[in-house]
């Protein structure tokens, strides 16, 4: 049975009131998926607002010839996908298991109904979806505005700030297969870059990153504080 104590753990529920929390809590059902499993696909009509406890998932999309492509990694805290869920359109993405999940679901129509009894669910909700166009918007803007090269260069500056591990030491989250397809490439495209990305002082070994100059390696990917910023509570390490 899931409570108001587990509720405001999850970053969308976080600083509402107990009140609300428990009334949230009576519409929350939960679920245990195995890796493989999908917990909806691309077309699905969004009937439930899902929540990620622990695990991993992967939201894809297919092209015309059914090529399979990773728009977003998931983790624990995150939630999924709220624009559909509110406006009872159909899910653009499917969501894939990648490593056993615990998730919650509320169904839509009790969100909606949530929403309208009015408390601090409707600001929380619409925080959360600023948060998440924001970050489409800088994913847009780093598609177009630099090279692959400096994509990837970024996206280890990024981890190397998330992971608070000291910003010369990385360890990949991923395979390098997921993150080839989350970076929007191929395996081989991904280690060409890795491998040219050597002259910028990046050493990778395995999974083990090793950067020799952080200021070089910005500089490179135009490294920018409007740009780079994130919003977000949840990732690999939280």
């Amino acid at each position: 049975m899931i409570t108001a104590n587990v509720l405001e753990q999850i970053p969308l529920f976080s600083d509402m009131s107990r009140a609300d929390l428990e009334l949230v809590a009576l519409h929350t059902q939960e679920s245990v998926c195995e890796k493989g499993n999908y917990l909806f696909r691309e077309g699905d009509r969004a009937d439930y607002l899902y929540i990620l406890i622990s695990g991993l998932v992967q939201m894809t999309a297919k092209g015309p010839g059914g090529q399979q492509t990773v728009i977003e990694i998931l983790y624990p805290g995150d939630s999924f996908i709220l624009a559909a869920v509110i406006t009872g359109k159909r899910f653009l993405m499917s969501a894939e298991v990648v490593k056993r999940a615990h998730v919650l679901k509320i169904p839509g129509d009790q969100l909606i109904e949530l929403i309208r009894h009015g408390g601090d669910l409707g600001l929380r909700m619409m925080a959360t979806l600023s948060t998440q166009y924001r970050s489409m918007v800088r994913q847009v803007k780093n598609q177009r505005l630099r090279t692959t090269a400096q994509r990837v260069a970024a996206f280890l500056l990024d981890l190397a700030h998330d992971q608070e591990r000291g910003e010369n030491q990385i360890t990949l989250p991923h395979s390098k297969k997921m993150l080839a397809a989350l970076l929007g490439m191929s395996q081989e495209g991904l280690s060409r870059t890795f491998s040219a990305l050597r002259e910028q002082g990046v050493e990778i070994d395995n999974k083990q990153v090793q950067i020799a100059s952080v200021s070089k390696l910005r500089r490179f990917c135009g490294f920018s504080a409007v740009l780079d910023a994130s919003d977000r509570t949840t990732g690999p390490n939280t």
